[in-house]
């Protein structure tokens, strides 16, 4: 097995939660499980049904509601970009035999938090998760295969997913708004 690894590739698309505008009018937009493209949960301790980030197409922009419950206008190229990397994700990583789906970091404490990023392929969504992620750090605890760390897609897409996370405080934030995205979310165990 590989020893520890902590480098991984900037992604072009980082930080594009700054780059992203407050949508001009949040309460007209109403989530739609046929708009969304992309939604990330968190199950920790703390959070057992957290919520970090959600992106939608509607057709006439692209949105992303964060952890707080803000709405926001995507850039194009990021949202685009950020959905190519969900989609290779979801359709070329091999499946782990675990829960979840899940990709389980080597860190030295237990229970870390899970991040679940579920991307929609043909109107069902498909769930990888990564549990104990921490940007950089790629040993796996538990092998997929001949597969010792966290591939650099699957790293690349949760550093981006945990920008939704951005000035999150537990108990603040819109909890409205995440809880009508988290309605549309069928079939889905939170």
């Amino acid at each position: 097995m590989a020893s520890e690894s902590t480098s991984s590739p900037e992604s072009p698309y980082m930080d594009w939660h700054s780059r992203a505008k407050p949508h001009p009018s949040p309460d007209s937009f109403s989530p739609t499980r046929s708009a969304l493209s992309f939604v990330v949960l968190r199950n920790s301790q703390v959070e057992p049904e957290g919520f970090t980030l959600a992106l939608f197409d509607t057709g006439e922009e692209k949105v992303a509601v964060d952890a707080m419950g803000r709405v926001l206008l995507v850039i194009d190229k990021d949202y685009t970009g950020i959905t190519t990397i969900a989609r290779r994700v979801a359709v070329e990583l091999p499946e782990t035999g675990r829960f979840r789906n899940t990709w389980v970091i080597k860190q030295p404490a237990t229970s870390q938090p899970i991040d679940r990023l579920l991307f929609d392929v043909e109107g069902q969504l498909v769930e990888t998760s990564v549990q104990g992620f921490v940007k950089g750090k790629k040993e796996l605890k538990i092998p997929v295969g001949d597969i010792s760390e966290l591939p650099d897609v699957l790293g690349e897409l949760a550093g981006l997913a945990l920008e939704g996370r951005a000035g999150y405080s537990r108990g603040s934030g819109d909890s409205e708004m995440v809880r009508k995205v988290k309605n549309i979310l069928d079939g889905v165990d939170l």
